[in-house]
């Protein structure tokens, strides 16, 4: 049973985090390509959850929190 929560906890982070139902690709290759990166990336996330003992929440929210910092940085600097 814990290795089909794992599978479809794995189908469910690929799909909503990696863009993988996001493809407008026609050619097969290219469909192939973006799979390809899809999971790439949700390898490279996984990998860095494990390491850093963070949670998938956690994770996306430390990217979203990093890009409102700096999007204050850049309006801060550059006043209008």
């Amino acid at each position: 049973m814990d290795a089909r929560w794992s599978v479809e906890v794995y189908h469910r982070e690929v799909k909503q985090n990696c863009g993988i139902e996001r493809c407008q690709a026609r050619t097969s290759r290219a469909q192939r390509n973006h799979i390809f990166l899809a999971i790439s990336a949700w390898f490279e996330q996984h990998k860095r959850r494990i390491s850093e003992k963070i949670t998938l929440y956690q994770q996306n929210w430390d990217v979203i929190k990093n890009a409102i910092a700096e999007h204050i940085r850049v309006l801060l600097a550059y006043p209008n």
